[in-house]
């Protein structure tokens, strides 16, 4: 299936990937069928999260586990529900970026991570209240 990107022209993407978010995403609650796009590499962050209908919205995301290995947090039993997932189901964590013209600069919403129930393709963005904020950075100070 092909479709319009926002930063990538015209993709062919495998209908299988399409991951839908039934809720949508915080200020997107209309759109609702996305793909991951991994133009690095297989599973290589930075991806990019983006609409499959239109080339927007497109979100630049990161797995926050690899950026903060004691990432943790729980979600309410309505969004496992939702999500159908329980703890033997197969999921992603993925924390939408904020890249400035300066990338160095780049941050992630640790607040409100997009969870993907990666064997049926359902996500949900959830709002966490634990210690996290909005912006966290991505790189360090020496980068």
């Amino acid at each position: 299936m092909k479709i319009n990107t926002r930063d990538f022209g015209e993709t062919e993407i495998d209908e299988s990937t399409i991951i839908t978010v039934p809720h949508g995403i915080i200020g997107f609650e209309d759109t609702t069928r996305y793909t991951l796009l991994s133009p690095l590499g297989e599973d290589t962050f930075p991806m990019w999260l983006q609409a499959v209908d239109s080339t927007e919205p497109c979100f630049v995301v990161y797995d926050p586990m690899q950026i903060y290995p004691d990432y943790r947090f729980e979600i309410s039993d309505e969004e496992q529900e939702l999500l159908g997932i329980n703890e033997d189901t197969p999921y992603r964590c993925l924390t939408v970026a904020i890249v400035p013209d300066d990338y160095r600069k780049t941050t992630i919403n640790l607040r409100c991570p997009i969870v993907i129930n990666t064997r049926d393709n359902i996500a949900a963005q959830v709002i966490l209240t634990e210690q996290y904020g909005f912006r966290h950075p991505v790189y360090s100070e020496e980068v």
